[in-house]
């Protein structure tokens, strides 16, 4: 990841949020969090990469990238979440690598490497512990 890079982090846990953006700013990325959708959605980006929750407490997370892709704000997605729901997590597997939220940091870091590689279609990762 180039130091020039700044990311988009959607999370409304801000001690998470905060973990997340020293695991990424010691990989050499900048971080722009926002904690919601309607924050998010005010975006231009450009972002190489977002880092989605799927769960927000003002909307769906998966929809949210969804909409930021289509107008060019986010090229890649990852989705960081607590969410179980098999169904929430394979549309989110449609749009990116997918890891699931545990108590361990090795899933933070597998999340973070995830931001750093390329992301293709119907590729997917889980991280549970």
């Amino acid at each position: 990841m180039s130091p020039s890079s700044e990311l988009l982090l959607v999370e409304d846990d801000l001690l998470l949020a905060r973990a997340i953006e020293r695991t990424l700013h010691t990989r050499g990325a900048r971080v722009r969090h926002v904690a919601c959708c309607t924050m998010a959605s005010l975006l231009t980006g450009p972002f190489p990469v977002g880092v989605f929750d799927i769960e927000l407490p003002d909307g769906d997370g998966i929809e949210l990238a969804r909409q930021l892709r289509a107008r060019g704000v986010v090229g890649r997605v990852v989705f960081y979440t607590a969410c179980t729901e098999p169904q929430r997590l394979a549309r989110a597997r449609e749009l990116g690598n997918v890891f699931v939220k545990s108590a361990q940091l090795p899933s933070l870091e597998l999340a973070a490497r995830g931001a750093e590689h390329d992301s293709r279609p119907g590729r997917s990762a889980s991280a549970q512990g």
